[in-house]
């Protein structure tokens, strides 16, 4: 764990008694709630289907990663059969389980585990079964806290089921003086440490500045990030209300927006798709050099 990622293992640590008690940080994740709902058929995921005696069966995964206490879970969980939470705080972890748990759900639906999916090497807690092939993987306001964005969007791609599965990534817009110096300097993003938005809805501390490494993201850079990770069909959505702050410093607006992508298929895969075109092809060509009768035409 590198020292940048371990202080904000122990900032979240300290800040997990307090996390998400404030009633504009309800809202925060009201709002990231509301839009996941509205915005379910364009995410592209095939959800559970609970009144669909066909579809009980399926099971339908959830990777909660950078989970905190469980807003993700809560606003997902009920469109997803088996949900599996990663945190490098054992303290949120411990707190999201625990809400799990009172909430009626077993370890078996709903748990997480503390860990790091982008260290080297990857614990081995977290290279079994259960941690593999899920449908969608979704990081809530947490991607700003990553130090390399690039490596995390590969680690979690290479967690989802190839062809079908989908990440989501909700996360904060630029402030708009970032967004002239990138565009000045053809650079999709910067790292900075000092407060932001995320910061504040942690706890509104500038304690918990110096675990921030970025402090917005564009669509240009989100999508160049996504295709490098070996992810593809992007799709970006901003929230119609910002994300309202209310800090010791004042009122702060942050724009939302939600970022996706589906895993490429696999070389396999790939090679598969292609035969199966060419089968369908060439079984046309038959299909029209054969009379009714099944004789061949001439």
């Amino acid at each position: 764990m590198s020292a940048f990622t371990e202080a904000n293992r122990k900032a979240f640590n300290d800040l997990s008694a307090t996390y998400n008690t404030k009633p504009w940080q309800h809202k925060i994740s009201q709002q990231v709630s509301d839009a996941l709902q509205q915005r379910r058929d364009w995410l592209g995921v095939a959800w559970t289907q609970p009144d669909n005696d066909d579809d009980k069966s399926r099971d339908v995964r959830l990777l909660d990663y950078a989970c905190g206490t469980g807003a993700i879970t809560k606003a997902l969980g009920p469109s997803v059969t088996t949900i599996r939470g990663i945190d490098i705080s054992e303290s949120m972890v411990a707190k999201y389980n625990e809400a799990a748990l009172s909430s009626g759900l077993t370890t078996e639906q709903a748990h997480a585990v503390a860990g790091d999916l982008f260290a080297t090497p990857i614990a081995p807690q977290l290279s079994g079964p259960e941690f593999q092939l899920f449908d969608i993987a979704v990081i809530g306001l947490g991607f700003h806290h990553f130090e390399d964005p690039a490596l995390a969007i590969k680690r979690l791609a290479e967690r989802l089921k190839p062809e079908t599965g989908v990440l989501v990534i909700i996360e904060f817009l630029p402030f708009a003086d970032e967004v002239a110096r990138e565009q000045h300097q053809h650079q999709h993003q910067h790292s900075h440490g000092y407060e932001n938005a995320h910061s504040a809805g942690e706890g509104g501390a500038s304690e918990m500045a110096h675990t921030i490494k970025h402090t917005g993201f564009t669509r240009e850079g989100m999508e160049k990030l996504f295709a490098d990770g070996g992810l593809e069909g992007f799709g970006w959505s901003v929230l119609d209300e910002p994300a309202v702050m209310e800090m010791e410093s004042g009122r702060k607006e942050r724009g939302v927006f939600i970022a996706r992508g589906r895993r490429s298929a696999t070389a396999w895969g790939k090679l598969r798709g292609w035969f199966g075109g060419l089968q369908e092809a060439m079984g046309g060509q038959m299909g029209m050099m054969m009379r009714a009768d099944g004789r061949f035409t001439e």
